[in-house]
């Protein structure tokens, strides 16, 4: 008889056609992601005897070798959590009153987007980071003057920038679907879908969760940046939102 956990590997199938999407347009060959997945069986099944686990243990729980596991073990991977500074430049520049959002001078000893942008990061030059934000829309320049166009930064499309926000994101969203699927931590995961609505319907939907969503973020913003410092601790959060429309799938073309 089949293990019954087989018959759930159909579930899968929706989490992985993203990401193979993802690979093959990044050029990720198969065997690069396979690797990657390896790290993840391995620390996966660390996690139960809290990093205690046995090489044979860990090859119970994920089927590979222990000699593999061993290798696994002994290889280190990418650190997580890339800083941000072109979003930390737009929080910085948001939240500081020394900086006017409304302009602030390129050049200068004080509220300048020079000493903003060196006050975040000194190994790139200023005007690398103000012509990136020039170019996705976040800044405007009249003159030697600037201005902070939105509250957040928008990663160019295709960037490192951008995927490590979709890394980010997706990581922690499906963290906490999972946690909700086999552990006792329920994190708030709730959607609303429905089908058979036109192109016009999806896009007012979309216009008015962007509306709503957009105003419950900036508050949660606020809201996360005035607590009291007394209640510094080891702990982060990420809150945030999608809307997902099948609009270009259906317009794409079938094969005849």
């Amino acid at each position: 008889m089949p293990n019954v956990q087989y018959a759930h590997m159909h579930w899968l199938d929706p989490i992985l056609r993203p990401l193979a999407r993802l690979a093959v347009q990044q050029g990720w060959l198969f065997p690069v992601v396979e690797l990657r997945l390896r790290h993840a069986y391995v620390k996966a099944a660390q996690t139960v005897d809290e990093g205690a686990a046995t090489d044979s243990k860990i090859s119970i729980l994920t089927g590979l070798q222990r000699r593999d596991i061993a290798r696994l073990r002994n290889e280190t991977t990418s650190a997580q959590g890339r800083r941000q500074p072109l979003a930390e430049i737009i929080a910085l520049w948001w939240d500081d009153p020394s900086y006017d959002p409304d302009g602030i001078p390129i050049q200068g000893e004080s509220a300048s987007f020079t000493t903003l942008a060196r006050g975040v990061r000194q190994d790139v030059h200023p005007r690398t980071f103000l012509d990136v934000l020039v170019q996705n829309g976040a800044v405007s320049q009249v003159g030697e003057m600037v201005a902070l166009k939105t509250r957040s930064y928008q990663p160019l499309a295709g960037s490192d920038d951008q995927l490590a926000y979709l890394a980010d994101n997706v990581g922690d969203h499906l963290a906490a679907a999972v946690s909700n699927v086999v552990g006792a931590t329920k994190h708030y995961d709730m959607g609303v879908h429905y089908q058979g609505l036109s192109a016009a319907a999806i896009k007012q939907l979309n216009d008015h969760y962007k509306s709503r969503m957009a105003q419950t973020l900036a508050e949660l913003d606020t809201m996360a940046r005035t607590l009291p410092t007394s209640q510094d601790g080891p702990h982060r959060f990420r809150a945030g939102g999608y809307f997902f429309d099948d609009l270009e799938i259906k317009a794409a073309p079938h094969d005849p």
